[in-house]
């Protein structure tokens, strides 16, 4: 199967204007730009922030060292990543057109999947994170 490129590329009609700003800016502008649509686009993220809110309240009250923040911010940020890939293929897939067929379905399970693995995982070292940090906390340990 030939992967067809003008397929792909964007009409002229509805490209959009060349930017006046450095190469490195416009990355900075459409990155926050993606940001702001994967925010926007599922209300999940609303949970995510939330609940990072309360785990990072709660780094704070506990007083984790460095190496343990460093866990903590590389954990919640696996999380909102993942996401932002299963929304990705998400906007894809439906782009093309509704998903029907079974490779569509498969692979929007896929990424839910994958949603789930990393919050499991994050769940899991934040909560080990946490506990050792109550434990020396209140168990004068």
């Amino acid at each position: 199967m030939s992967l067809d490129r003008s397929a792909l590329a964007i009409p002229e009609t509805i490209r959009l204007p060349r930017s006046s700003r450095p190469a490195w800016r416009q990355r900075l502008v459409d990155a926050e730009r993606g940001v702001m649509q994967g925010i926007r686009g599922d209300s999940a993220f609303f949970v995510y922030f939330f609940l990072s809110s309360a785990t990072v309240a709660a780094c704070v009250v506990l007083g984790i060292s460095l190496i343990q923040w460093t866990i903590v911010i590389l954990a919640l940020t696996l999380v909102l990543s993942a996401e932002m890939f299963n929304q990705v293929l998400k906007a894809l897939l439906l782009g093309f057109g509704r998903p029907v067929d079974d490779a569509a379905r498969a692979a929007l399970r896929i990424a839910v999947a994958a949603v789930f693995v990393a919050i499991t995982g994050s769940v899991i070292v934040i909560g080990l994170i946490l506990g050792q940090a109550a434990v020396d906390m209140f168990g004068g340990g």
